[in-house]
């Protein structure tokens, strides 16, 4: 998919958002590309498709978004423990594995 240009998503979402300064804004997403990562979504946006995080909490219609036809938005998903990430962020960084990360990473697929 291309970050740059007209980007028209084929299962389009609609994201109400309220940003840090109280302003309300929309964004249509890909619903395919939506992805749980802590307490964030991302996923691509239109008009251009470059992918964007939007914190879970300003999101005024988060029921809506996450009971969509997509299952990779995990909505009651459990957080890690602190230990838990720290072990994540530092096989991630990296670039390296063990069997307690493969382990935890097992228990938070898309953290």
């Amino acid at each position: 998919m291309p970050t740059k240009g007209s980007f028209k998503p084929v299962q389009p979402v609609i994201i109400r958002y309220r940003n840090f300064a109280g302003l309300d804004r929309t964004f249509v997403a890909e619903m395919d590309s939506l992805v749980r990562k802590g307490n964030h979504l991302v996923g691509r946006v239109e008009p251009t498709g470059e992918k964007i995080a939007l914190a879970r909490d300003r999101i005024q219609n988060l029921q809506e978004v996450e009971s969509g036809p997509t299952q990779r938005v995990a909505p009651g998903q459990p957080l890690p423990t602190p230990r838990e990430r720290q072990v994540l962020g530092y096989h991630k960084k990296h670039g390296t594995s063990s069997p307690l990360f493969e382990k935890i990473r097992a228990k938070y697929p898309n953290w």
